[in-house]
């Protein structure tokens, strides 16, 4: 059997463990009870014993030199290595350089945007202006994207074509100083003549004929708004918009009558009908004239496949030449000098609430020319006044009531259906109103299932 540990240790007298642990040598007792490195018989130069430590006094004196630092130097560069610094650019910081398919989806953007928001053209365009300016000279031009871009946007998209115009001018007032657009217009035009040219193919084209109205209102819309510069400095209509485009594409439309291409006819006329006669002069005379596009319209009146719409549109368009298109002077251009009736002062008394009276063409006059003298139109008005008083004073006017035409009296009860469904009422509308209401209803997509 072998000999178990007694559990003591004969010299210091303290218990040990059972698991064979031996005893600290005599160098780590004398590291733990002295702190000392025995081994290497360290000792400490601290005494208890030392004197007191007092600082010397430092003397200063008034007289002494001035303490001037030493100045830093610094390594010379040379001028070329400086100015290369200078010029020197990170990369990887700053904004990185625009790309021209960058520009265009931006573009793309904004003209969608527009749709919505034709009020904010120009805040919208800003952005992209900016965008085209900062492009690199490296990048491949995107004029005739950009232009066809918006020439698409302009023919296919109806309420675009106004905004569209529009936004041609503008750009081809901002950009003219850019490299890449200097030719904007011309390059518009030339696409604009592109489409021009194939009126002949898509008049035949059931397809087709909706994109050639949508092409003939916007080159109207173009021929309000684009003007140029003449020699003198003067900014004008471009004449070949007048004649030969529009007049061809009107003749084109009538040609081939239908409801849709003669509605669209109309609508151009309407708009363009007083600026076309006040830009005759662009035109030689036996070029600018439209003369052969009214006696065609006039022809039309008693073509017998056009509803009953379309003649109310071509008889509004005739009554409108006929009237020099709802102007009160003359075909010439209106000045604001001229824009007001010779007798605007006496016209104005309608404020006063008086009545106007007008001439066989729908000017208006003054009480004098009307035949009514001072004496006796003051005369008249009392006259008036006073039948109105007798009939109150009858009792005829007591439930309330409304005079008509032709002076019948009649109560406010007989007339509610009248004023709810005639012309007074908010949702009356006229046939050519309700056809076009209808036409926006069809265009409309379906809603979402």
């Amino acid at each position: 059997m072998s000999s178990v540990p007694s559990g003591k240790d004969n010299e210091s007298g303290s218990p040990l463990k059972q698991s064979g642990l031996r005893k600290p040598h005599q160098t780590t007792r004398d590291k733990l009870q002295n702190g000392l490195d025995s081994s290497n018989n360290l000792q400490s130069n601290l005494s208890v014993n030392a004197p007191e430590f007092v600082p010397r006094k430092t003397t200063f004196s008034v007289t002494a030199a001035e303490f001037v630092p030493r100045q830093p130097s610094y390594p010379q560069y040379s001028q070329p290595l400086y100015q290369e610094f200078q010029g020197l650019q990170l990369e990887g910081y700053g904004p990185p350089p625009m790309t021209s398919q960058q520009v265009l989806d931006n573009f793309r953007s904004a003209l969608f945007a527009l749709i919505n928001q034709p009020g904010n053209m120009e805040e919208l365009m800003r952005g992209v202006i900016e965008e085209i300016y900062q492009l690199p000279p490296t990048e491949p031009s995107i004029e005739n994207q950009v232009v066809d871009l918006l020439f698409e946007q302009c023919v296919t998209e109806p309420n675009f074509r106004y905004t569209g115009a529009r936004l041609c001018r503008l750009l081809c007032k901002e950009l003219k100083s850019h490299p890449m657009f200097q030719n904007f217009r011309h390059t518009f035009l030339t696409r604009c003549k592109e489409e021009y040219l194939k009126k002949e193919e898509m008049i035949v084209n059931p397809k087709t004929i909706e994109r050639l109205c949508g092409f003939t209102m916007f080159i109207g819309e173009l021929f309000l708004n684009l003007e140029v510069e003449n020699e003198s400095g003067k900014s004008e209509k471009i004449g070949i918009l007048r004649s030969p485009v529009l007049k061809d594409l009107l003749l084109i439309l009538l040609s081939h009558p239908t409801d849709f291409t003669v509605k669209c006819a109309a609508q151009l006329l309407k708009l363009t009908g007083s600026t076309i006669e006040d830009t005759a002069c662009l035109n030689k005379p036996e070029e600018g004239s439209y003369d052969e596009v009214f006696l065609q319209i006039r022809q039309l009146d008693s073509y017998p496949h056009l509803n009953k719409t379309s003649k109310c549109l071509i008889k509004s368009v005739l009554d409108l030449k006929d009237n020099n298109w709802g102007r009160s002077r003359s075909s010439n251009p209106v000045t604001p000098e001229d824009s007001y009736p010779p007798n605007y002062q006496q016209a104005a008394n309608f404020t006063q609430n008086e009545p106007i009276f007008y001439n066989q063409q729908g000017q208006p006059i003054t009480a004098q020319e009307a035949g009514y003298l001072d004496q006796d139109y003051e005369q008249y008005l009392q006259e008036d006044e006073e039948e109105e008083y007798a009939r109150w004073e009858a009792g005829e006017l007591e439930e309330g009531g409304h005079w008509v035409e032709g002076g019948d009296y009649q109560p406010w009860s007989d007339q509610d259906e009248y004023y709810q469904t005639g012309p007074f009422s908010e949702n009356y509308m006229d046939e050519e109103i309700e056809a076009a209401y209808e036409e926006f209803l069809r265009q409309q997509p379906p809603p979402p299932q």
